[in-house]
């Protein structure tokens, strides 16, 4: 299992949403440690978990110790299913994180794959969902990939 230390950086998700995407996609269990040391408030909050569980989903993967307020979690991924997908992160959490730590996993699915997500648009501290429509949605265009 690779172990993954969350603190380092700015000490924010994004170590979280790369290393599980990453996880996925290579299939390499991980264990991340000290998840966002750098924060007011460490630990997973719910967009982070429900970001988490989306890829579990994706991928039939075994989260553990995986709740709010976490600051360790290990993730065993699975083989990635094609389908549909919801989350919803019950709060204000940005759908555009959701999508960063979803679509690189998306990519390396066995099939179409239509995701349903729930949560804020334009967030503090995420990109705001222009961001998306503008820019990373041209970007995975020019690479040849399909997405609506």
């Amino acid at each position: 299992m690779l172990e993954v230390d969350g603190s380092i950086k700015e000490g924010g998700g994004q170590i979280l949403r790369v290393a599980t995407s990453l996880s996925c996609i290579f299939q390499k269990p991980i264990q991340i440690t000290k998840i966002r040391a750098g924060r007011s408030k460490p630990g997973l909050r719910p967009q982070h978990l429900t970001g988490l569980e989306l890829v579990a989903n994706l991928c039939h993967g075994q989260l553990q110790n995986a709740h709010i307020g976490s600051t360790d979690v290990n993730f065993t991924p699975g083989h990635l299913k094609q389908g549909t997908f919801v989350a919803d992160t019950g709060t204000a959490g940005s759908v555009c994180l959701l999508i960063q730590v979803a679509l690189p996993c998306l990519l390396f699915a066995d099939g179409p794959c239509k995701l349903l997500l729930k949560g804020g648009t334009n967030a503090e501290f995420a990109p705001p969902i222009d961001y998306f429509d503008m820019v990373q949605i041209i970007t995975i265009f020019t690479a040849g990939w399909v997405a609506a």
